[in-house]
Protein backbone atom coordinates (compact mmCIF):
# COMPACT_ATOMS: atom_id res chain seq x y z
CA UNK A 1 0.00 0.00 0.00
CA UNK A 2 1.30 3.62 -0.72
CA UNK A 3 1.40 6.54 1.13
CA UNK A 4 2.90 9.83 1.22
CA UNK A 5 5.01 11.27 4.84
CA UNK A 6 4.01 15.19 5.23
CA UNK A 7 6.55 17.11 7.33
CA UNK A 8 7.02 21.22 7.32
CA UNK A 9 9.87 22.76 8.69
CA UNK A 10 10.58 26.05 9.48
CA UNK A 11 13.99 28.36 10.42
CA UNK A 12 14.14 28.22 14.30
CA UNK A 13 13.78 24.22 13.92
CA UNK A 14 17.28 22.42 15.23
CA UNK A 15 19.06 20.81 12.24
CA UNK A 16 20.08 17.69 13.80
CA UNK A 17 16.71 16.66 14.59
CA UNK A 18 14.95 17.29 11.48
CA UNK A 19 17.78 14.86 10.04
CA UNK A 20 17.17 12.36 12.57
CA UNK A 21 13.14 12.70 11.87
CA UNK A 22 13.84 11.87 8.00
CA UNK A 23 15.62 8.85 8.90
CA UNK A 24 13.56 7.59 11.00
CA UNK A 25 10.57 7.49 8.36
CA UNK A 26 13.00 6.28 5.65
CA UNK A 27 14.02 3.34 8.01
CA UNK A 28 10.03 2.22 7.92
CA UNK A 29 9.15 -1.54 7.83
CA UNK A 30 7.16 -0.45 5.15
CA UNK A 31 8.83 2.41 3.19
CA UNK A 32 7.02 5.06 1.79
CA UNK A 33 7.43 6.13 -1.95
CA UNK A 34 6.25 9.83 -1.56
CA UNK A 35 7.84 12.38 1.42
CA UNK A 36 6.94 15.78 1.10
CA UNK A 37 8.78 18.20 3.15
CA UNK A 38 7.56 21.91 3.07
CA UNK A 39 10.07 24.74 3.83
CA UNK A 40 7.93 27.29 4.99
CA UNK A 41 9.72 30.43 4.41
CA UNK A 42 13.36 31.04 4.34
CA UNK A 43 15.60 28.60 6.33
CA UNK A 44 19.23 28.77 7.58
CA UNK A 45 22.40 27.33 6.15
CA UNK A 46 22.21 24.47 8.45
CA UNK A 47 18.80 23.35 7.78
CA UNK A 48 18.97 24.02 3.95
CA UNK A 49 22.54 21.75 4.19
CA UNK A 50 20.73 18.69 6.02
CA UNK A 51 17.87 18.83 3.06
CA UNK A 52 20.61 19.32 0.70
CA UNK A 53 22.17 16.07 1.67
CA UNK A 54 19.03 13.99 1.95
CA UNK A 55 18.16 15.25 -1.55
CA UNK A 56 21.10 14.02 -3.03
CA UNK A 57 20.81 10.86 -1.82
CA UNK A 58 16.81 9.94 -1.24
CA UNK A 59 14.19 9.94 -4.65
CA UNK A 60 11.16 9.92 -2.93
CA UNK A 61 11.98 13.30 -1.20
CA UNK A 62 9.82 16.05 -2.53
CA UNK A 63 10.84 19.81 -0.96
CA UNK A 64 8.41 22.49 -1.47
CA UNK A 65 9.65 25.67 -0.67
CA UNK A 66 6.94 28.39 0.61
CA UNK A 67 8.49 32.30 -0.14
CA UNK A 68 7.63 33.37 3.26
CA UNK A 69 6.58 31.50 6.90
CA UNK A 70 3.00 31.32 6.97
CA UNK A 71 2.83 28.74 9.69
CA UNK A 72 2.40 25.42 10.22
CA UNK A 73 -1.60 25.05 8.81
CA UNK A 74 -0.60 26.83 6.16
CA UNK A 75 2.45 24.74 5.07
CA UNK A 76 0.55 21.17 5.93
CA UNK A 77 -2.18 22.64 3.42
CA UNK A 78 -0.09 23.72 0.94
CA UNK A 79 2.09 20.26 1.40
CA UNK A 80 -1.39 18.53 0.74
CA UNK A 81 -1.50 19.49 -2.68
CA UNK A 82 2.06 17.96 -3.46
CA UNK A 83 1.20 14.72 -1.76
CA UNK A 84 0.50 12.04 -4.70
CA UNK A 85 -0.78 9.27 -2.22
CA UNK A 86 -4.49 9.54 -0.85
CA UNK A 87 -3.29 8.26 2.48
CA UNK A 88 -0.69 11.10 4.28
CA UNK A 89 1.47 9.90 7.44
CA UNK A 90 2.08 13.25 8.93
CA UNK A 91 5.36 13.67 10.79
CA UNK A 92 7.01 16.43 13.07
CA UNK A 93 10.18 17.42 12.32
CA UNK A 94 11.47 16.76 15.70
CA UNK A 95 9.51 13.93 15.92
CA UNK A 96 11.06 10.02 15.37
CA UNK A 97 8.75 6.97 14.34
CA UNK A 98 8.98 4.27 15.43
CA UNK A 99 10.65 1.10 12.75
CA UNK A 100 7.16 -0.37 12.61
CA UNK A 101 4.71 3.01 12.86
CA UNK A 102 3.92 2.91 9.02
CA UNK A 103 3.41 -0.15 9.00
CA UNK A 104 1.04 -0.32 12.30
CA UNK A 105 -0.84 2.52 10.95
CA UNK A 106 -1.39 1.18 7.55
CA UNK A 107 -2.39 -2.00 8.61
CA UNK A 108 -5.67 -0.06 10.11
CA UNK A 109 -6.63 1.30 6.94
Amino acid sequence: MSYSVLMSVYHKEKPEYLKQSIESILAQTVQTDDLVLVCDGPLNPELDSVIEEFQAKVSVLHVVHLEKNGGLGNALNEGMKHCRNEIVARMDTDDIAHPDRCEKQLAIF
